[in-house]
């Protein structure tokens, strides 16, 4: 499939997209059983080097990729729920037990112990970080998602996700259509998230909504730290559902696209 958006920003990247399903295509390449790491990585290969990839429940081995890719919430116990709180936060610091916290990173590799023992600050303190956790919209449904270019997209596939990857001038050029049919003011969601669950359950819920609006991120930093090799830093990712997407195709045909104040920007 072409995107006239796409087409319009001529941009650096192109659209890519997330799709949900129960069946692992054998032509689209992933980790092996038992491998993940961060999948942004791989997010980030398919916007910049347009190749597909698949992961699946099997590549879960980080926390955040359950929830963000409906395959429950991710946690074993509640110990395991208060670990992640705790190192979503700050740490040891934050942590109910300290020294308990920091005997369960003892076995772990220097800088995943040193990471850990920090926490990943994107919450101010430990309870924030578990009322967080405890909000996020959960899904458990299709055991994989496959993300490929959007126009590879084959008839009759119906994504879940669509995710435009742009600069600071895109992004207020897609603001901008977006609130061309609205009535209220516009808004853009920025889920305080892990990147993978921005453009996974939360864009799932946008989908739920009569009226859905776009994510905008990443916001994490750990995300971003597996992105930069592929994705310049001051990019960002517009994630939204698919009825959305179309929405905005069809109003892009009669829209500021075909404005002289468009036209005479040199993009």
């Amino acid at each position: 499939m072409k995107s006239s958006i796409a087409n319009y920003l001529n941009g650096k990247f192109d659209p890519i997209v997330l799709i949900k399903t129960n069946e692992k295509p054998d032509d689209i390449k992933g980790p092996k059983e038992g491998r993940g790491g961060c999948v942004m990585s791989f997010v980030a290969q398919c916007i910049a080097k347009r190749k597909a990839f698949v992961f699946g429940r099997e590549n879960g081995t980080c926390g955040g990729i359950w929830p963000g890719f409906g395959w429950g919430d991710g946690f074993a116990t509640e110990d395991a729920k208060e670990f992640q709180a705790t190192f979503l936060s700050k740490g040891a610091d934050s942590a109910k037990n300290r020294e308990e916290y920091l005997k369960k990173l003892e076995s772990r590799p220097k800088h995943v112990r040193e990471m850990f023992a920090e926490g990943e600050r994107i919450y101010e303190d430990f309870e924030t970080a578990y009322g967080h956790i405890s909000s996020r919209p959960i899904y458990d449904s299709e055991d994989y998602v496959v993300f490929k270019p959007l126009e590879e997209l084959e008839e009759g596939e119906i994504p879940d996700s669509v995710i435009f990857t742009v600069n600071a001038f895109e992004l207020m050029l897609l603001l901008q259509l977006d609130g061309s049919h609205r009535v209220e003011s516009n808004y853009v969601c920025v889920p305080q998230s892990s990147a993978c669950q921005l453009i996974g359950c939360f864009t799932f819920e946008q989908d739920e909504s009569e009226d859905p609006h776009m994510l905008l991120g990443p916001v994490d930093l750990a995300a971003r730290s597996h992105m930069k090799h592929f994705i310049p830093n001051d990019y960002v990712t517009l994630s939204m559902p698919w009825k959305l997407f179309m929405k905005l195709e069809e109003l892009s045909e009669d829209s500021l696209f075909q404005s002289h104040l468009f036209n005479d920007f040199d993009k």
